[in-house]
């Protein structure tokens, strides 16, 4: 097992990018707070809050089992399967949301 602090908001993209089962959160992020929840499926159900949540499913970069247990200060991921690497991968990508690139001067 190892833990990972971060904001709700924060565990919303990593979980979103990580579990191959769930969808990154990268149209709802600009209007989160950083004390927002939000778990998105494929099939569209979205799931919104911040009380304790077990979430269990496959790493989508490995596709290995993996399981994460939302806590106050982030999220613990249980396991032998699931790396350090591997969530610092996720967090670590490039979001096109935070920040912006003016394009009105190149040529």
């Amino acid at each position: 097992m190892f833990r990972a602090a971060c904001t709700l908001k924060e565990t919303s993209c990593i979980l979103g990018n990580f579990f191959g089962e769930l969808c990154p959160i990268c149209e709802k992020c600009r209007d989160l707070s950083e004390d927002e929840l939000v778990i998105m499926t494929a099939s569209g159900l979205t799931l919104e809050g911040e009380s304790v949540l077990v979430i269990e499913g496959h790493s989508s970069i490995t596709g290995k089992p993996a399981k994460v247990k939302l806590t106050d200060f982030g999220f613990e991921f249980f396991g032998d399967d699931v790396t350090e690497e591997e969530v610092a991968r996720v967090r670590n990508a490039r979001c096109c949301y935070i920040g912006t690139v003016d394009t009105s001067k190149e040529s």
